[in-house]
């Protein structure tokens, strides 16, 4: 396996050169084997190589190149970005700018956060580096620093990146606003040394997993329900459930109180095999049901069963490691698909505020969940197909190729539910798994739900959950009667 640099001849390509010793010049195309990889310092003239993986493709670079083409991207994706020109003409609300960050990413982790509260300097121009106006701040002295982060991280993967430098600004009321991105920052100085580090873990990274043998992949989830009443009212889950264990309640409360809490989670118990969790899910369904004793109760899921409350179906990994490339093929071969057989009206209302792609959170366990899909529990057959994707993908993402959903036009046809539009590549997806020799293990699990999309057939999210699951309802007075009679 070979590590390549492309670049144009930047004095910070150069100077990454000469410090990482596994990193070589790229020559050629003709050089770069199916295995090896492609280090892309931006902007250059040169055309990925057809064969190998790469990090920072030209065509996600090329998307920098305009300040207006950068930010109508991000707008799509609902990144808040701030138009210079009325910044410094104070032609808006949010012209003072109180802070200013600039966060280096290299695939697709945050390598620090630096910042200074001095005004909208530079922001009418483009942003290549780190000035000695900017120091270096933490968590625990800048408790907006995750806020950052996960801000930048969200607008560099939008734009199909896996490694740049994300300017920010934070406003008077501490809304933030990405303000540029570049995928070839100038690297001095402690920069410089940032990139060194992460360009060297990750190779370390690359070569352990070349040397080791296939590990599984252990799932996990926590599936957002919403209940209704036999009037169609919102039911409080805090009403039933507890906030803690495998049945309970999302911290989401009724404006803000803290108490009302309308969202019921499931968390079954992770399992290594994606059937195995789906029996784990259903065994919590059935102890949700003996806590929701009420026949009147339906239990909703989907995207959006009651506004403005969104509700998701997060999958969690642990046993792989995190990369860009993992969530790029998440995207591809996971998040798209189950967006096609969703209810496009309440998916387009979800997706304002969740479920964009790449949406991804790290967890204290050290995986990482998934967040793009909505409550996939409003079919059993989805949800059956949702697990065995997940695993498959985990396991064998490096054997898949990668498809540009972040491209201007496929990324508007996916916020905006433009199914038919994306159907063709969700089949090309579909056949790219299908050359998988451990797709035979799930194809019966994983085909219904390619069956779908090819009909055109999404799901229905009026039913109640626990009847398509076919979860009893539990009769304690018939129970203590049973009893009763024995005794």
């Amino acid at each position: 396996m070979a590590y390549y640099l492309l670049h144009a001849g930047q004095p910070s390509a150069q100077r990454l050169l000469r410090r990482v010793a596994r990193l070589s010049e790229y020559r050629s195309a003709s050089a770069v084997r199916a295995g090896d990889w492609v280090l892309r310092w931006g902007d250059s003239a040169e055309s990925d190589p057809p064969l190998g993986r790469v990090l920072n493709p030209q065509a996600a670079c090329q998307r920098t190149r305009s300040r207006v083409q950068l930010r109508r991207l991000l707008r799509r994706a609902n990144v808040r970005v701030l138009v210079a020109e009325r910044v410094l003409q104070q032609q808006t609300e949010t012209a003072t700018l109180t802070r200013q960050y600039r966060v280096p990413v290299f695939d697709l982790q945050a390598l620090a956060c630096f910042r200074t509260d001095q005004g909208p300097a530079w922001i009418n121009q483009r942003v290549y580096r780190v000035h000695e106006t900017f120091r270096e701040v933490t968590e625990a002295e800048d408790k907006a620093v995750r806020r950052v982060t996960q801000q930048a991280l969200r607008a560099l993967h939008a734009l199909g990146l896996d490694h740049g430098l994300v300017t920010l600004g934070m406003g008077e009321r501490g809304v933030l606003y990405v303000l540029d991105v570049t995928p070839a920052p100038v690297l001095q100085g402690r920069l410089l040394d940032l990139y060194t580090r992460a360009v060297e873990d990750w190779i370390d990274r690359e070569e352990r997993l070349k040397q080791a043998s296939s590990s599984s992949v252990r799932l996990g989830a926590d599936v957002e329900l919403m209940l209704k009443s036999p009037a169609g009212k919102m039911v409080l889950a805090s009403r039933y459930l507890p906030r803690k264990g495998r049945v309970g309640c999302d911290d989401r409360s009724v404006q803000f109180d803290g108490q009302r809490l309308p969202l019921m989670e499931l968390r079954p118990d992770p399992d290594p095999s994606p059937l195995g969790l789906l029996a784990n899910l259903r065994s919590t369904m059935v102890e949700a049901s003996s806590l929701i004793n009420q026949p009147g109760i339906s239990w909703l899921a989907g995207s959006m069963p009651f506004r403005p409350y969104c509700t998701g179906g997060h999958i969690h990994f642990s046993n792989v490691p995190y990369s860009s490339h993992l969530v790029r093929v998440l995207d591809v071969y996971l998040g798209l698909p189950l967006m096609l057989v969703e209810d496009p009206r309440t998916a387009r209302l979800r997706r304002k505020r969740y479920g964009y792609l790449g949406d991804v959170r790290m967890k204290a366990h050290g995986g990482f969940e998934y967040r793009t899909p909505a409550s996939f529990v409003v079919n059993p057959d989805v949800t059956a197909a949702a697990f065995c994707l997940a695993a498959l993908v985990a396991e064998h993402h490096r054997e898949l190729p990668l498809i540009d959903l972040y491209e201007e036009n496929t990324q508007a046809a996916f916020y905006s539910g433009r199914a038919d539009l994306l159907r063709p590549l969700a089949e090309r997806a579909a056949t790219e798994l299908r050359r998988l020799a451990a797709y035979e293990r799930w194809r019966d699990s994983i085909e219904p739900l390619f069956d779908m999309i090819r009909a055109g057939i999404t799901w229905d999210e009026s039913v109640d959950v626990r009847t398509v699951w076919g979860i009893p309802l539990a009769d304690p007075r018939r129970r203590r009667g049973r009893r009763s009679a024995r005794a």
